[in-house]
């Protein structure tokens, strides 16, 4: 398998992260979302992507997870196929996927844009947005991990979401605000599955124009 993208994409990074636990031998491809021969893997231009056995490609984090946790089959995978347990990650997952979305629009907005340029309204709106998000996960969280003794699916997207935030956005995670968010990452990181997948100093946004 291949997968195609850089770590600084926490939807990327929660992709590695998985393989990394499952045990399940993979390449990278760490071709940029912005480089022009991306929309010949994936016709959105969007990351990640993962070559799977016999060329076919899968898009988008969530499906490509979807498929690991059927080839480590049941008992292995970090999300179970039903029950109450399902619902609770993937509600978990839809918050924070969905807080990776608002956070990469404000960077991209500040970045892409010069001052003057910057849809400020929306940029208020995002960060209101992913801050409901992270209260409501905050308070919510478990310990250790967020639904209790068990690692799961939730804690991979959310491990990377805050890794994210750490890395572009630090503004929207201060210190001491989100405290069982601060711990849960702290165990995050210190797994052997993140430090794989730790973003290289290399693996940058390009520069602005």
């Amino acid at each position: 398998m291949i997968l195609v993208g850089q770590y600084d994409s926490p939807f990327v990074r929660r992709v590695a992260v998985t393989l990394h636990h499952y045990h399940l031998r993979f390449e990278r491809n760490r071709l940029s979302v912005f480089h022009p021969a991306m929309v010949e893997i994936n016709p959105m231009m969007r990351v990640p992507s993962l070559i799977i056995d016999g060329g076919e490609t899968l898009y988008d984090s969530g499906a490509i997870i979807d498929y690991l946790d059927e080839m480590v089959g049941p008992q292995k995978a970090l999300t179970p196929r039903n029950g109450d347990e399902r619902r609770q990650i993937l509600q978990a997952i839809a918050m924070a996927t969905g807080s990776m979305e608002k956070t990469i629009s404000v960077v991209y907005e500040r970045h892409f844009h010069a001052p003057q340029g910057i849809a400020h309204e929306w940029t208020v709106r995002c960060m209101a947005q992913l801050s409901g998000a992270l209260v409501h996960l905050d308070a919510h969280a478990g310990e250790p991990w967020y639904l209790g003794r068990k690692f799961t699916q939730a804690d991979v997207t959310l491990g990377c979401l805050i890794g994210y935030l750490k890395l572009r956005l630090p503004e929207a995670f201060p210190l001491g605000r989100y405290p069982h968010l601060e711990r849960l990452s702290e165990r995050c990181e210190a797994l052997d599955a993140f430090i794989k997948a730790k973003p290289a100093p290399d693996e940058l946004m390009p520069a602005k124009a």
